[in-house]
């Protein structure tokens, strides 16, 4: 008998034989640059490496002769003079002024005033122009339409970070050209006063918008004119001076005054005055002033800005002239131009002469046809009842020497087929007819009758401001 002995697993917890284990792998080795921090890190320094790389261009776009041109344009349109300052280099004025602004402060106060008409603007090209000058030119956009401008840049001899070249855009101010009137109380830029003598000077500003500030007086009023002088080397400010209500009322009275020692005048062309009579048989008058002189005027300035004021006149001169009884009257009226002196507190007239170009007169309302007829007709009754051969400011006439008790009746109407006309460049009416007059007379002792040499009339009238006037009926013959 034979005895079988059993062999049992002890690591076996059910006594099966437990297979071999496998014999340990070696791990494989992953490449370092293979390794995801590895990538990580490589990532971040090829992006820091290009951010280097576009910061320098970008660098190095800024600090070049166009970007400083971009600059200072940027600058303008968002009214930052520090920035705007930080690269001109102001040159002296291109001719002799009266006075220079041209500092950074007169740029801050100008960009406060206001900004230039810049709206957009695009750098088109730049051109070498020799070693240290580079011409910028640039399109930029205005509420006027494109324009193009060109600006030259040069280096100021500075670095940025010690590598980038400092560029100044060379900027020549602009010589602006003020009047003052005489009389005013001088002018101020962007708020600063600057001291000017009366007449014509010229400043030099910074080539930028500007604001002109003139100041008023009791008589001138004051006045703001803004000026653009943005790439401009020169400007004229148009400047149109205005009276204040004091200032219009001392010229009217000065004009009215005037014309009052016209009429003292007895020529019938007085030097220095706007009226006249053409007569060859008299020599002198005395005029007298028909309505106000004054109530058309308007005041302007002349190319010096002197005041000069127009208006209207009418005048009506009386004289004696032989073979006439009574006082023959005629008008002279028709525009005028006046010369003034103005000073801080007073105005004066320096020069008074006649004026037919001005633009004409409005016909009153009130000087009807039928006013004008009426007064017309009165006057004709009371020529019909005068006792001359020659009545002054009458239309009949009678052409025979030695003649004695004149005496005269009209026959029909004069205003039956008249009329009435208005001259808008005298303001004189004319009423025009025809008349039927018949004289009874005597010559030594014998009575005779005849009519009128004149059957036909103009009469003269004027507007005195409230009413119409007969001047005189003149006679026409038939």
């Amino acid at each position: 008998m034979s005895i079988e002995v059993e062999t049992t697993e002890h690591n076996s917890p059910n006594g099966q034989l437990k297979s071999a284990a496998p014999s340990p792998q070696v791990a494989e080795r992953v490449p370092i640059w293979r390794q995801r921090r590895y990538q990580l890190g490589t990532l971040f320094v090829a992006i820091a490496f290009a951010a280097v790389l576009v910061g320098k261009n970008l660098l190095a776009r800024q600090y070049t002769p166009d970007g400083a041109v971009r600059q200072y344009l940027s600058a303008l349109q968002a009214g930052d003079a520090t920035k705007a300052w930080d690269v001109v280099q102001i040159t002296a004025p291109t001719a002799s002024v009266a006075a220079t602004v041209t500092g950074k402060s007169a740029l801050q106060a100008a960009l406060a005033a206001g900004k230039p008409d810049i709206k957009d603007f695009t750098v088109t090209g730049t051109s070498q122009l020799n070693a240290t000058t580079t011409a910028v030119e640039v399109t930029y956009d205005t509420s006027a339409g494109s324009k193009q401008a060109k600006f030259l840049v040069q280096p100021s001899g500075e670095t940025h970070f010690g590598i980038y070249p400092v560029w100044h855009l060379v900027i020549t101010p602009t010589i602006v050209e003020i009047t003052l009137p005489k009389g005013s109380s001088g002018v101020s830029i962007d708020g600063k006063p600057v001291a000017l003598p009366q007449g014509t000077s010229t400043v030099a500003v910074l080539p930028v918008a500007h604001r002109l500030q003139f100041t008023g007086t009791a008589l001138l009023a004051g006045q703001t004119v803004s000026v653009d002088a943005f790439y401009s080397l020169a400007q004229s400010v148009t400047y149109k001076p205005a009276l204040t209500s004091d200032g219009l009322a001392k010229a009217k009275a000065a004009i009215s005054a005037y014309f009052t020692a016209c009429t003292k005048q007895t020529g019938l062309s007085p030097a220095g005055c706007p009226q006249s009579e053409s007569n060859g048989f008299v020599s002198s008058g005395q005029w007298q002033l028909v309505g106000d002189p004054t109530q058309d005027l308007a005041i302007g300035f002349d190319k010096n800005l002197n005041p000069v004021g127009t208006g209207h006149f009418q005048m009506v001169i009386a004289y004696q002239e032989d073979g006439y009884t009574g006082t023959l009257h005629d008008a002279s009226s028709g525009g005028y131009s006046v010369g003034l002196l103005l000073t801080s507190s007073d105005i004066t007239v320096t020069s008074l002469t006649s004026d037919n170009g001005l633009a004409g007169l409005q016909r009153p309302a009130a000087a009807t046809d039928q006013a004008a007829k009426d007064l017309v007709a009165k006057a004709f009754a009371q020529c019909a009842a005068a006792r001359a051969a020659a009545q002054a400011d009458c239309p009949q006439g009678l052409a025979f020497p030695d003649v004695t008790n004149v005496s005269w009746s009209l026959s029909g109407d004069p205003l039956s087929t008249a009329t009435v006309s208005f001259d808008p460049q005298s303001g004189l009416f004319t009423v025009q007819g025809n008349f039927n007059m018949t004289t009874q007379y005597y010559v030594q002792g014998y009575p005779y009758s005849r009519p009128s040499y004149n059957t036909k009339y103009t009469a003269y009238l004027l507007w005195d401001g409230q009413a119409l006037r007969l001047v005189t009926i003149s006679g026409d013959l038939g």
